[in-house]
């Protein structure tokens, strides 16, 4: 095909009276190209066989110049055909098309092999399957498709979480907001009690997988690094109240302190546990062992005597319940991660059907649900059993009933969550988590510094403690739309911080 459309774009760019000619042997080309795919078989032609003459002019090896041959006709060479002997008999229907061949001397004497009579010879061969396309194999052997790393009941639990904490933070201001939801002083439970320790708890569950990867004094100069960012937040946080005014309670964290720093400060503490992975500890043991340790060094000593009084001295004295309080939420984080550690691993169900894959994770959920239950039956007695020995819960130490009764609390909510989507999604689904609080959960610690930057504005442009119900009830609404609203339009992008 190539020779014939060579020579006709040569003649085409020297003899404009040839046109004709060219497009006869374009044609021929082309038309030749279509059968030889159509036929299934690229023959090459040796050097200067099938020419009239050869293509060198070099003498031949016995030093005689080579003689050049003249093709035969096409109708003596059909003529001098004969079959290969083949004991297989031409009139078969299961005969090979191999069979069919003929064979035509060359012009050198040699012999070599003719296309098939007509292109029907080719077409049930009884030895050469028909090939595969490639696409359709790769859809045969193509695996069960995998479970994908989204947990639709997580999602709602931290959603709800972020959306609790971001509401709580500025309705507390007004006196529409009851006060029996509002922070205990020093011992005691409520709602706002159990957001900072939710917070940490969650922070655990998601960073379960990352947290147990790395390892090494590498891996905790790194976990330093990332926590500057979010300690950086809590010296902005620190100027802001600190040139604004802005009214505090001194015996929640400190006079300096505030909920960043401990955010900052307990994973990169906890990294330098990792060595402990290595002697098959489970962080739950950790955990417990930390706060059992500080809650003996609390009510064996005159720590938390010194944490009740008025008496700061020095930086240390001044800051000193965020300071005391860093093991209990190393706890906190630790438990946290052992319980990522269960939930996780619904996203790393293996199966080779899409059937076998929805069954496995059925199962996988339902033994999740009876560990969260058992984690949070064992949290919720050993909370009594310290209550019945007169040691009550205080957020602002952090001690090990608070360390207990954030892990009851957590794990009893995430069990109904996942029983919720059992119940109403049982074959599982991405829909499962409406879409609004997808888009706060994959956003939280964006949403969270956006609500305190508005609660912060709210509370210098308003008198909150003397505004009327109405007044309040407006102003929380329309926050609350602003969070949501913002939080919907960044939900493509993950901002870390």
């Amino acid at each position: 095909m190539v020779l014939p459309l060579l020579l006709a774009v040569t003649l085409f760019s020297t003899l404009g009276t040839a046109l004709a000619l060219n497009v006869f042997l374009a044609g021929v080309g082309i038309l030749g190209g279509a059968l030889g795919r159509r036929r299934g078989i690229v023959r090459e032609k040796p050097k200067g066989r099938w020419l009239d003459e050869s293509d060198s002019d070099e003498d031949g090896p016995s030093g005689t110049p080579v003689v050049a041959h003249r093709a035969k006709p096409p109708s003596l060479v059909l003529a001098e055909e004969k079959p290969l002997p083949t004991p297989i008999s031409r009139s078969s229907s299961l005969s090979s098309p191999i069979s069919r061949r003929r064979t035509s001397p060359s012009p050198d004497g040699s012999f070599s092999v003719d296309m098939p009579d007509s292109p029907t010879d080719w077409s049930y061969p009884p030895t050469i399957k028909e090939p595969v396309p490639r696409n359709k194999r790769r859809q045969e052997v193509a695996p069960a498709p995998k479970p994908s790393g989204h947990i639709p009941f997580l999602s709602v639990y931290r959603a709800h979480m972020m959306v609790m904490t971001v509401l709580c933070i500025l309705a507390v201001d007004f006196p529409v907001f009851p006060r029996i939801l509002g922070k205990c002083e020093s011992f005691g439970t409520s709602l706002m009690d159990v957001g900072v320790g939710s917070f940490v708890f969650s922070l655990g569950i998601v960073s379960s997988r990352a947290f147990n990867r790395a390892s090494g004094a590498g891996a905790a100069l790194k976990s330093l690094r990332a926590a500057v960012p979010v300690l950086a937040l809590g010296l902005v946080r620190l100027m802001m109240v600190k040139g604004a005014e802005y009214p505090e309670h001194v015996t929640e964290y400190g006079v300096h302190w505030n909920f960043f720093f401990t955010l900052g400060l307990v994973p990169a503490i906890s990294a330098f546990l990792r060595p402990l992975r290595r002697l098959n500890v489970k962080w739950t043991t950790v955990g417990l062992i930390i706060a059992v340790l500080y809650q003996l060094v609390l009510s064996r000593t005159s720590l938390q005597s010194f944490l009740l009084s008025d008496s700061r001295p020095g930086l240390l004295g001044e800051n000193k319940e965020g300071i005391a309080s860093l093991p209990g939420y190393i706890a906190i984080f630790l438990i946290g991660l052992s319980i990522g550690e269960h939930i996780l691993r619904l996203g790393d169900t293996k199966a080779d059907s899409p059937e076998e894959a929805s069954e496995k994770l059925a199962k996988r959920k339902t033994e999740l649900m009876l560990e969260l239950l058992g984690y949070a039956a064992a949290s919720w007695l050993a909370i009594w059993a310290l209550k019945w020995l007169g040691v009550p819960v205080s957020r602002r130490f952090a001690n090990l009933p608070y360390v207990l009764w954030t892990t009851a609390y957590n794990t009893s909510y995430l069990a109904g969550f996942l029983a919720l989507e059992l119940a109403l999604f049982p074959n599982g689904s991405a829909d499962a988590c409406p879409p609004l609080l997808e888009a706060v959960n994959r956003n939280g610690l964006a949403v969270f510094l956006l609500a305190n930057l508005m609660t912060g504005l709210v509370n210098v442009s308003m008198q909150t403690m003397y505004a009327s119900h109405a007044t309040a009830l407006t102003v929380l609404a329309a926050y609350s739309a602003g969070i949501c609203a913002i939080a919907w339009a960044i939900r493509r992008y993950r901002i870390k911080i």
